[in-house]
């Protein structure tokens, strides 16, 4: 995603930009196991970008800083275009890393043709499976999938988004939630059924403004956001990939709240008040170390909260601390097992 031409001052939603409630900070740092093995001391990883390259706030800053985290020498290899993912695959396989880092459903079909094509080498495919010539995901030995259970963070900023309504907490009046995704996938309706199940969770009388759409054009996906809340949605969830920011930009404008996906999405806009995450840091690091343990997984590797791979993001200031608590309650009962989170949309939404 492109970030916005910097951030607006003025008494808009989060106006006081991100403030880290410290009971989140001390929740968050006293989550799982080190990610630091001392095996993977010293184990070579080449990272080949999808398209987005070295951009910050993307998966491909965050592999990297995984596979750094558990110890490894990192080589990364910047792609531009899908034209660069095949080549880029295989300047990383000539330099004989242990593992290569490849990321996103944009890259399945390179990593497939590569990984069959080097039976030897590794490979490590960040949120999505292989996929062969015709788009058929398939099964490589050689090949581990990371992928993750996205209804458990989606289903925690359900939670807090349903509260902020329940309380009234600020420009949250109305009882209607926005959503907007890209057109079904496993990945989008996963996020948006945990993300309703958790906002009803709390909140049983909330409505939905839902929306379906592939385009990437930021203005076509702002004008969508503008119709929710001109429905009264007073909160926009984002599952759209790269129109992610226009879509954001109209509950900036409109003093509603957002909340993104996948990263946290705070940098694009002060409306940001919290983002659903995939961990993509920690599943690397994760494994890196199985690698230098001899436990290398091939297929798909499911990461999750009691993982501390899934999450939400330090919420911004206009969260208050009671809704942030109950929130990370929420999340310990999902890791402990008390909560299970669907994965499907309920129908008529």
């Amino acid at each position: 995603m492109e970030p916005a031409n910097g951030s607006r001052p003025g008494s808009r939603p989060g106006a006081s930009w991100r403030v880290v409630a410290l009971v989140l900070a001390l929740a968050l740092a006293a989550c799982g196991p080190s990610t630091e093995p001392s095996g993977s001391a010293g184990m070579r990883v080449c990272i080949a970008t999808n398209a987005d390259g070295l951009a910050p706030h993307t998966f491909n800053q965050l592999a990297t800083d995984g596979a750094r985290t558990a110890g490894a020498q990192v080589q990364v290899i910047a792609s531009h275009t899908a034209s660069d993912y095949l080549a880029n695959i295989q300047r990383c396989i000539a330099n004989h890393p242990a593992l290569v880092v490849a990321i996103s459903p944009d890259m399945a079909s390179a990593v497939g043709s590569a990984a069959k094509l080097h039976p030897g080498q590794r490979f490590a495919l960040v949120d999505a499976m292989p996929v062969d010539e015709s788009g058929q995901n398939i099964d490589l030995s050689n090949v581990t999938d990371l992928l993750f259970k996205a209804q458990e963070p989606g289903y925690l900023v359900g939670a807090l988004a349903g509260l902020m309504e329940k309380n009234k907490v600020g420009s949250a009046a109305h009882n209607v939630l926005g959503i907007l995704g890209s057109n079904h996938s496993p990945a989008v309706d996963a996020y948006i059924a945990g993300y309703i199940a958790g906002a009803k969770s709390v909140d049983p009388g909330l409505t939905w403004k839902v929306t379906y759409s592939d385009s990437q054009d930021t203005a076509f996906c702002k004008q969508l956001g503008i119709t929710q809340i001109s429905a009264g949605a007073d909160i926009l969830f984002e599952v759209t990939g790269r129109c992610a920011s226009g879509y954001i930009d109209a509950a900036y404008d409109a003093s509603a709240y957002a909340i993104g996906s996948d990263n946290d999405e705070a940098y694009l806009s002060p409306a940001v008040i919290t983002s659903a995450l995939k961990r993509v840091d920690r599943a690397v690091a994760i494994t890196v170390q199985r690698l230098s343990t001899g436990q290398f997984k091939s297929g798909q590797q499911i990461f999750s909260t009691p993982d501390d791979a899934t999450g939400f993001s330090s919420p911004s200031s206009v969260v208050p601390q009671d809704v942030i608590n109950q929130v990370l309650e929420i999340r310990s009962k999902i890791r402990s097992g008390a909560i299970i989170v669907p994965d499907t949309i309920p129908p008529g939404t």
